[in-house]
């Protein structure tokens, strides 16, 4: 199965699409969102994504991360500003809603897909309402089991079959023994539907790995720098490392290939060298390889 997200499509045989996860580490400066945006755009990003939240929405006022989360809110016209920035930057726009009415936005600017985060997949109403855009889903599955992946799908695909599933581990960053990517193949197998990884690891092992057993989406926590003060930038990748982890990702699309065994153009000269003949010599009848 195969889904465009916006002029790009995703899935087998597809070019992995690559999203730098921008999300709140704009640090509320919209200096600081556009030149994250110009650095994703030049590592090779195919789209810029961030967070679209309110702190009353996530938690109680008197919650020790409340203030910290207001303070790390997309203003509402940051998404008009942003999204034509990206435009003229050559790079998709999109952010996490993390309530019902920031749908609306997003739908207004054209957003390729909705993200759905793997804290809300059992907020049927972010899910009915994200669904009702048209636009391709993006299920995060982090912390979650396979009933609550399907009980999430069957709120989705009456609506909208364009969905992609993200495999996610929640934990900041997690221990590469808890990735388990082989889930992959088993929400591929069981759903039907493309996956893709939403990585939070510090490994560009675990990215490849992801892309090998079939992710088409790549998603990854993105910081001009780690030194930066604020709760995502410590594990996320600066500029430079997203850059080799997108130029990785290309060398090994390439070298993936097709699931046959054949021979090479580059290896038939090579068999007729390398291959032993039955030859006769003065100490008798030997196999040798023919390397004149």
């Amino acid at each position: 199965m195969k889904i465009w997200i916006n002029d790009k499509l995703a899935g087998k045989d597809c070019p992995c699409f690559i999203i730098a996860e921008i999300g709140s580490n704009h640090n509320g400066k919209l200096s600081q969102a556009k030149r994250l945006i110009d650095k994703a755009k030049k590592a090779g990003a195919d789209c810029a994504k961030f967070q679209t939240f309110k702190a009353d929405e996530l938690v109680a006022k008197n919650h020790p991360a409340y203030q910290i989360l207001k303070r790390l809110e997309l203003p509402e016209d940051w998404h008009y500003i942003l999204s034509d920035y990206c435009k003229k930057k050559n790079i998709l726009f999109a952010s996490t809603p993390f309530y019902v009415e920031a749908i609306d936005t997003l739908r207004y600017i054209k957003a390729p897909f909705i993200k759905i985060s793997s804290g809300d997949i059992t907020y049927f109403a972010l899910l009915k309402k994200a669904a009702r855009t048209k636009s391709t889903i993006f299920l995060s599955t982090g912390a979650s089991t396979l009933s609550d992946i399907s009980k999430a799908i069957e709120v989705i695909r009456p609506i909208n079959k364009k969905i992609i599933l993200l495999h996610c581990v929640s934990a900041y960053p997690p221990r590469l023994e808890d990735l388990n990517l082989r889930a992959l193949k088993v929400l591929s197998d069981k759903f039907g539907l493309p996956v893709g990884f939403s990585d939070h690891t510090r490994s560009l092992a675990a990215v490849l790995g992801a892309v090998s057993l079939g992710a088409c989406v790549i998603e990854r926590h993105f910081t001009i720098s780690r030194r930066v003060k604020g709760p995502d930038h410590f594990f996320a990748m600066e500029p430079d490392e997203f850059k080799k982890m997108v130029n990785q990702i290309r060398e090994l699309e390439v070298s993936l290939g097709k699931p046959i065994k054949t021979v090479t153009k580059s290896e038939i000269k090579e068999r007729r060298l390398i291959r032993r003949k039955k030859c006769k010599t003065a100490s008798g009848t030997k196999y040798l390889r023919l390397w004149k």
